[in-house]
């Protein structure tokens, strides 16, 4: 999960508030993030060579095998912390279908798209919702339900089996995770017991029959 953003205030921000769309990290949360990447690289996840994608990749199990495709949400504060974990990623993968649930709270509104582009040139974009400069998807009246975003999250998988890369690291945001883990593997958050926190790691393997 992405790490801490940037409220303003010491206080929970008004999520109804204009005034905190798409916030970007707190310090601490570039921190965090930047510990992370490096405990990755300790573990042989990451890198530490420029890279975007990889070569032969040894498939064993019981053998680690670094990330070489990187895939993130369009809200800053997802592309921030994914750049810390992976600086020596050449190209990121911007993919609106492991966005945050959209609608009503300004946090989960992306930037304009002009704007996302010219501060994080290393993107690339890949999903029909990023083709348009404004969020068209966003609306402040309406709100995903988790039943959306499951939906959302099953045509990404589709289209990440499509993918050439074997090792994956998808940066998002707490109730997409959730709702991941929960139809695929409950038993990971208790059934629904245990939520999913700032800068926390998950890892699965993902098949299709």
């Amino acid at each position: 999960r992405h790490n801490v953003p940037d409220p303003n205030t010491g206080q929970m921000p008004d999520l109804h508030d204009e005034r905190y769309t798409d916030p970007s990290l707190i310090q601490e949360g570039e921190r965090q993030a930047c510990e992370l990447g490096a405990k990755l690289r300790q573990m042989g996840l990451v890198s530490d060579v420029m890279s975007g994608s990889s070569d032969a990749m040894d498939t064993c199990c019981n053998k680690k095998q670094p990330i070489d495709l990187v895939v993130c949400s369009p809200l800053t504060r997802c592309i921030q912390t994914a750049s810390h974990i992976f600086p020596n990623f050449s190209s990121i993968c911007c993919h609106g279908g492991v966005r945050e649930a959209f609608g009503m709270h300004y946090p989960d509104r992306h930037s304009p798209l002009s704007h996302i582009k010219e501060k994080f040139p290393h993107l690339t974009y890949h999903h029909p919702s990023l083709s348009s400069e404004d969020d068209i998807d966003w609306q402040p009246h309406i709100r995903e339900t988790r039943d959306d975003v499951v939906r959302r999250i099953d045509n990404f998988l589709a289209w990440l089996t499509q993918q050439s890369q074997v090792s994956i690291g998808i940066v998002s945001h707490g109730v997409w995770i959730e709702c991941a883990l929960l139809k695929y593997c409950p038993q990971v958050l208790e059934f629904g017991k245990k939520r999913v926190y700032n800068c926390e790691v998950y890892k699965a393997h993902l098949a299709y029959d």
